[in-house]
């Protein structure tokens, strides 16, 4: 009984460190780690990896508003007209980052809006130099058609204020500022077109009214004289964006000005031509395309360049011919009425002369009877 109870307790204690060798055996090993892979130990936690992911497109958004204001700075400077195929590539750059950020490919997006962004800063440094170069050839241009107009003397203001803002963009550009330039060379521009145009205006409103053109059309004349009057007050207020609309005004009154004199111009022809015709018919009533055929033709010629003319819209040309022609016609009617007279003299001469005879041969006959066998 007692070796029984023994050989129990003895199996107890066998099964027991069975059980416990298996367990151990059936417990799976850590991996080892392959080099350059953190182990499990050594991977962040999953809010660390969060925080990286969210900084990554933080950076990655920022890039791309980058992106964005170069890109819309390049076209609102129109660098598409100034460097096409730079403007055209960095461009390119743009729309392939844009692509890679849209389908979520941080590196390739991260690379190509850097590529982007450095090709934008390019376009707009080079473009810049050239739009200011261009800008003061435009103020220069505008400043030589003011002073052929003789601005420089008669609207001196506006012309000496053009001078002073070329000067200041200048110094601009020779101080390495030539985006600051820009602005200035624009307002040079202004200013000087100004002065041109109210130049030109001043010596239209000036010939309309020394030659009373004004009464054959002075709708226009008055409105034209409106819009002159009118930039005064644009150009008093000081501000560019009103002295802009100075250009505007200065314009209509040129248009007007011009219809005005265009209008006297049809109706001073027209005054003249209407006392050739006049001339024309006398002489034709005197026969003198017949009786002085040469002189006759030599004014029908210019009368023909007078008409010629006219429908050209030569105003003062033709004004001249019919002139010139009115005279030749005036000179034929004379020549042909000197003519008529002499003719009409030697008639009457001949006629008296055929009377005395007459009266001669009355008087004989009665002694040619007398004496007759």
């Amino acid at each position: 009984m007692v070796k029984v109870k023994k050989s129990m307790k003895t199996m107890l204690i066998l099964v027991s460190t069975i059980a416990i060798f298996a367990s151990c055996a059936s417990k799976p090993k850590a991996p080892a780690s392959e080099p350059g892979v953190p182990s499990a130990a050594a991977t962040p936690a999953q809010g660390e990896g969060q925080a990286a992911s969210a900084g990554s497109q933080a950076e990655l958004d920022k890039l791309l508003a980058e992106a964005k204001e170069l890109k819309k700075k390049a076209f609102d400077l129109k660098l598409f007209e100034v460097l096409p195929d730079d403007y055209k590539a960095a461009d390119a750059l743009y729309a392939k980052a844009a692509q890679s950020y849209e389908d979520k490919d941080i590196p390739a997006a991260k690379e190509g809006l850097g590529a982007a962004i450095s090709a934008y800063k390019d376009v707009i440094s080079r473009g810049i130099i050239e739009i200011a170069a261009a800008k003061k050839k435009e103020a220069e241009d505008m400043k030589g058609s003011a002073a052929k107009a003789g601005a420089d003397s008669t609207q001196s203001e506006r012309f000496d204020a053009g001078d002073k803002s070329f000067q200041a963009a200048t110094a601009l550009v020779d101080a390495s500022k030539p985006e600051e330039a820009i602005p200035v060379f624009e307002t040079a521009k202004l200013y000087y077109e100004l002065a041109w145009k109210r130049a030109v205006a001043s010596e239209l409103k000036a010939q309309i009214e020394d030659k009373d053109f004004a009464k054959w059309d002075s709708g226009n004349f008055q409105l034209a004289d409106n819009k002159f009057q009118s930039e005064d007050g644009f150009w008093a207020s000081e501000k560019n964006e009103d002295r802009a609309s100075g250009v505007d005004a200065l314009d209509e009154a040129i248009l007007r000005f011009n219809l005005v004199i265009q209008k006297g111009r049809e109706m001073g022809v027209s005054a003249v031509k209407d006392k050739t015709d006049e001339s024309k018919q006398r002489s034709e009533d005197i026969k003198a395309n017949v009786a002085v055929k040469d002189l006759y033709d030599s004014a029908q010629g210019i009368y023909s360049e007078g008409d010629d003319q006219l429908r050209h819209k030569e105003y003062e040309a033709a004004a001249d011919a019919y002139a010139r022609a009115g005279a030749g016609f005036d000179e034929a009617y004379q020549a042909a009425a000197d003519k008529r007279a002499k003719a009409v003299e030697a008639m009457n001469s001949a006629d008296e002369a055929t009377a005395e005879s007459q009266r001669k041969a009355e008087e004989a006959d009665p002694l040619l009877q007398s004496t007759s066998p």
